[in-house]
Parts: structure tokens; sequence; C-alpha cells
């Protein structure tokens, strides 16, 4: 008689669910520990497969409102292409220009330097010690320490090999990038439809809503992190060219771009600003200019880019800070570039449900 009270095949049906999913599991795990690296390559397969589209997107995502900017100018069916050339031309001639400046800046300062070999002779006999003794004394250390350049070496293969991989992923992202933001438009269409099959009917207005308002911060953050870039670059320009640093509006660019990842911006600026004293022989000036951007940095960090992004993402300040705060202890830098549109989109939705209970409330 007990047993029929647990009869209930409510209960059997769950348990059966149970069963049958640590089976599955057990199974996978059984297929993947006698696989041995087969499906690890598989995976590390996918993995360069989806790196470049991913990224690729992101890339598209991010220069999506430049493009519908540049697109309004020009008419025709030319209009996004001509929009789409416009900005990768920008883009190549500010980052070769950077190569360019960095490249001669090395240049001078290594033309400017100059080693007196006359009396290096004349040294190491001061200390003591004859060209023989310490050619053998070399030789002795390298033998002694012939694992150290071992270890050296296969860090700087890993670091070039990591460097290349690095590259090969960059290109095939942006030649994806190009061509979603070609054709975003039959893109566009295309996910509408899978989602139009996948998606019951019933279900479909609440998935746009929750696109649209993903599309809304995400957007409105990029927008508030690029007003706050420009507002960098002013400042900082400005601040040099009253320090009379050369190349101000150069490391008021890097320190602007930087300025798009949190706390990269002031290491940018400051290693520009470095390498321009250095070239031009300004070091009395650096350590004053230096000050002068941190603060800058500072007021910018904590006045202008919180309000800048509570009125692009429509958030308040204080909640800016926080996810801020939360996002860089849970995914580090990664973590700070997403945390403040997930909190938008977070509050919108909370917001919306908050508005339908006080409207049943309300029917009721």
């Amino acid at each position: 008689m007990k047993i029929k009270q647990f009869n209930d095949p409510k209960y059997n049906k769950i348990a059966m669910y149970v069963i049958v999913t640590s089976v599955i599991i057990f199974a996978l795990c059984t297929i993947f520990s006698l696989s041995g690296g087969f499906f690890k390559k598989i995976f590390n397969v996918l993995g360069l497969v989806l790196h470049p589209i991913i990224s690729g997107g992101i890339i598209a995502y991010l220069f999506e409102p430049v493009i519908q900017k540049l697109e309004k100018l020009f008419k025709g069916n030319a209009a996004r292409p001509i929009a789409v050339v416009i900005t990768g031309v920008v883009i190549l001639a500010v980052f070769i220009g950077g190569l360019v400046l960095i490249g001669v800046s090395i240049r001078r300062q290594s033309t400017s330097i100059k080693i007196d070999t006359s009396n290096f002779g004349a040294l190491v006999n001061s200390l003591g010690l004859q060209i023989s003794e310490v050619n053998a004394k070399v030789q002795a250390w390298l033998s002694e320490n012939s694992g150290i350049f071992g270890r050296i070496f296969k860090v700087i293969t890993g670091f070039f090999g990591n460097l290349s991989d690095s590259v090969s992923n960059l290109f095939f992202a942006v030649i994806f990038g190009i061509y979603y933001l070609l054709d975003s438009d039959n893109i566009g269409r295309y996910w509408s439809h899978v989602l139009d099959v996948f998606v019951k009917p019933e279900s479909q207005n609440k998935a746009r809503e929750i696109i649209s308002d993903l599309d809304r911060c995400f957007s409105g953050y990029i927008r508030g992190k690029l007003a706050d870039a420009a507002l960098v670059f002013v400042m900082v320009s400005i601040a040099m060219l009253i320090s009379k640093i050369p190349y101000a509006f150069v490391i008021g660019l890097m320190t602007a771009i930087g300025n798009l990842i949190p706390f990269v911006g002031p290491i940018g600026g400051i290693i520009a600003l470095l390498v321009i004293c250095l070239s031009e022989g300004l070091m009395s000036k650096f350590v004053v200019a230096a000050v002068v951007l941190i603060v800058l940095m500072q007021i910018d960090a904590n006045v202008f880019n919180p309000r800048l992004m509570s009125r692009s993402i429509s958030i308040h300040p204080l909640l800016v800070f926080s996810a801020m705060i939360a996002g860089g202890a849970i995914g580090g830098v990664t973590g700070m570039l997403v945390s403040a549109p997930i909190a938008a989109f977070l509050k919108i939705r909370f917001d919306k449900y908050m508005a339908q209970k006080a409207a049943l409330t309300t029917g009721q």
C-alpha cells in the first residue's frame, strides 16, 4: 500500500528524465575519455573557424552606426559600399600614421644614442681582467646556463606563434566584418526568417523586443564611449599644446583610442608621451605633462565618462560605477567593458516587468 503511494506518474517521469540525462552524460564522458585527442582537435578547429566569424560580427556591429551616418550622405545602391570604403580608408590611415610616428620616433632616438667603445679595453683592464679571461668566463657561463637559452628560445617562438595566429585571426575577422557591413540587410532578413521558423509565434514579439533592448543598450554604450573618446582627444590635445609638447594631437589620439578600454587610456597616452619626449629630447617636460595627463584622465573617469554613459544608456551614474566594479570583479577588463550595457539591459527589463505588474494591479 505504501509502495503505491509513491507510484505517481508525474514523479516517475521526472525520475526517468534524471536517469536518462545521467546516462547520456556518462556516455558522453566515456566517449570523450576513449577518443583521445580527436574531439579536442574538432573543438580546436571549430574555435579557429568561429573566432574570426564572431570577431567579424563584433567589428561590424561597432562600425554599423558610423556606416549608417555616412550612408545618408550618398544615394543609390553604391551608398553603403562607399561608406564602408571611406571608413576603412580612415581607419587604415590612422593605423599607418601611428606606426609611422612610432617608427620615426624610434629611429630618431636610436640615432641620438652614441656608444663610445674606444675605451672598452681600458675599462676591462681597469677591472683587472684580460680579454681572454673575459671570453673564458663568458664561455663558462654559457655552458653552465645553456638550459636558460632553450627556455628563452621556446618562449620567444611561442610568442611569435601566438602573434602570427592573432594577426591571422584579425585579418579574417576584418574580412568577415567587411562582408557583414556590405551585406547587412540580407543577413538581417535571413536571421529574422530563422527567428520566425524556430521561435513560436506567441514568443516572436517577445524575442524581437529583447533583441531590440539589447541593441539599444549596446549601441548607446558605443555612442557614449565614442563621445567620451572625442572629449578625451580634445582635452589631452589642448593640454599638450599648452605644455608645448610636439605631436600633441597624436598623444591625444592615442589616449582617446586607449580610453575605449578601461584603464588603458592613461597607459597609452603616457607611452606615446614618453616616446615623443625621448625622441625630441624633452624629458624635462615629461613629468609635468604626464601628471597633467593623469589628472585629466581621472577627471574623465570620475566625472565625464559616467555622465556620458548614463545619458547614452539611460541609467544613473551610480549604477554605471556599480556595474563596472562588479564586471571587473567577475570578468576583469572584458567584464568592465560589457558591464554598463548589461546593467542597462537588466534595468530596462526590470522597468518593463514593473510596468506590467502595475498595469495588472490597476486592471484588477
